[in-house]
């Protein structure tokens, strides 16, 4: 998803994008299929960054909760926290989550109709049979942590939030974007990119650029 990000950013930031199991090479691992179990995972990876270099959390979609509820974990244990969150195409963590039917229940059959609603996973790999396994386990995992989610209220995150949004996104209404701002005191912006939920990729050039302009001032 974030190949290629490091040569169109500037120098001055050091592009890390985490792996979680079950995707590239670590494919072979089972999925992680709770929030809990997630952000516990990423806690660990990323707290020696967060001790070396200022660091910002971006999350697209469900990564924008992982990314909130990394922060917030990081908090509660007295942790150094990101200097900033952008989170692009998720909705505010206190909005309702899941829907019906759940998906992450649904046969493999339903799931592949549901991922080419989505638009997001390309013919070709929705009808590889092998592919398909390799890819349905990881999905339905991601869906899983996703809709047994449980919002619990807090103080909000003493650190800016930037929510992206796609201005043809079906998916992502602009008030359950802008409901991000409840969960600052820092200070809140709000910005559409063109494009529907995955304007992360047919937008990737304003995208970045947008990117740049904000972690320029990071300290």
């Amino acid at each position: 998803m974030f190949h290629g990000w490091s040569e169109q950013l500037p120098r001055s930031i050091d592009l890390r994008a985490l792996q979680l199991p079950g995707r590239d090479l670590r494919h072979r691992e089972p999925g992680i299929n709770s929030m809990v179990a997630v952000v516990e995972a990423i806690v660990t990876a990323s707290q020696p960054l967060l001790t070396q270099v200022p660091c910002v959390f971006f999350g697209y979609s469900l990564g924008g909760l992982v990314a909130f509820e990394t922060a917030r974990r990081l908090r509660t244990m007295s942790l150094p926290q990101p200097r900033r969150l952008i989170v692009a195409a998720s909705a505010a963590p206190q909005r309702p989550q899941a829907r019906s039917p759940l998906v992450h229940k649904m046969t493999n059959d339903e799931l592949v109709e549901e991922l080419r609603r989505f638009k997001g996973t390309p013919e070709i790999v929705l009808q590889t049979p092998e592919l398909l396994e390799l890819l349905l386990p990881v999905i339905r995992a991601d869906f899983s942590v996703l809709e047994t989610y449980q919002y619990e209220k807090q103080l909000p995150l003493e650190i800016p939030i930037s929510a992206l949004g796609g201005l043809a996104d079906e998916d992502v209404a602009p008030e359950a974007l802008a409901d991000w701002n409840e969960q600052t005191s820092a200070g809140f912006q709000m910005r559409f990119l063109p494009g529907d939920h995955f304007f992360l990729k047919t937008a990737q050039t304003q995208l970045l650029e947008l990117l740049a302009r904000e972690l320029q001032f990071v300290h």
